[in-house]
């Protein structure tokens, strides 16, 4: 805890008669998830879509060979092909940290600011001074460091499809053109994954940053607030409006689970000011 938000309130001038003040939740905005996409994801998606003609140029040249009876191995060519255009993935995720540093400074400062926000509305108290963005800085990290796996899973994603349909088509002497929709259609897939990812991610970073932000002001407790998404998991919904402390369900407090869009709406309690 870095400062008592409790015993500030029970000390301003201005003392609240609830006993508890439910702040108004953060809600982050869905530009942060396609900010995402964009910085951390998107290049990915467009090494490999830029890659697919060269890709498919291989094939078709293969594929000739193999149907003339030539000894040539294919295959280890393709492979080749797609072992190059990975190595220069691989240059684009090394630069990946800062790119993500940068999109979690902008997340931070925005969800700082609505925290404040928040607590102005709830508390009539000004906290901007005790707030700052090394605060976060672990929450963050894990966020970064994460991502960085997650972009580096979805290119390897990309190549396994693409290459399982090339050497499968090859071995099935399949027409370049079936083959091409095959591959175009696995990059799509990783194009719609990485997108569903940004979005869970941001969900994630966004209550990892609330949850940070509440211990730091001594806030033990928060009420659930349901995501309202058409495919919901009943016992969120069941939860709705209900308080608990931070920590009390485990790995399954809100915008925890995969794509969970449910927030923590952070409580102050004031039992104890004796008033």
């Amino acid at each position: 805890m870095r400062y008592d938000l409790a015993q500030m309130v029970r000390q301003s001038k201005k003392r609240p008669r609830k006993r508890t003040i439910a702040l108004r939740p953060v809600i982050m905005p869905a530009t942060l998830a396609s900010d995402l996409y964009s910085v951390a994801y998107s290049p990915v998606i467009a090494a490999w879509t830029e890659a697919l003609p060269a890709i498919l140029a291989e094939y078709e040249r293969s594929l000739a060979q193999v149907t003339d009876g030539a000894t040539t191995d294919g295959a280890a060519e393709l492979s080749a092909v797609a072992t190059s255009i990975e190595n220069g993935v691989t240059g684009l995720i090394v630069t990946l940290r800062l790119r993500l540093e940068r999109w979690a400074a902008r997340l931070e400062a925005m969800h700082r600011a609505k925290w404040v926000s928040a607590v102005k509305t709830g508390t009539g108290l000004d906290i901007s001074a005790m707030v700052g963005a090394g605060d976060a800085r672990a929450p963050l990290g894990t966020v970064i460091e994460r991502n960085v796996a997650l972009v580096k899973s979805v290119s390897e994603q990309s190549r396994a499809k693409i290459t399982e349909a090339v050497f499968r088509g090859l071995q099935q002497r399949r027409s370049a053109a079936d083959v091409g929709r095959e591959i175009r259609e696995a990059v799509a897939m990783s194009r719609r994954r990485a997108l569903n990812i940004a979005s869970d991610q941001t969900t994630k970073a966004a209550a990892a940053l609330q949850t940070e932000r509440a211990r730091e002001a001594g806030l033990n407790a928060y009420e659930w607030i349901h995501s309202g998404k058409v495919h919901y998991r009943p016992e969120h919904l069941a939860r709705n409006g209900k308080r608990y402390e931070y920590g009390e369900l485990g790995d399954d407090e809100p915008g925890s689970a995969p794509f969970c869009g449910c927030v923590a709406r952070a409580v102050l309690s004031l039992e104890d000011d004796g008033f």
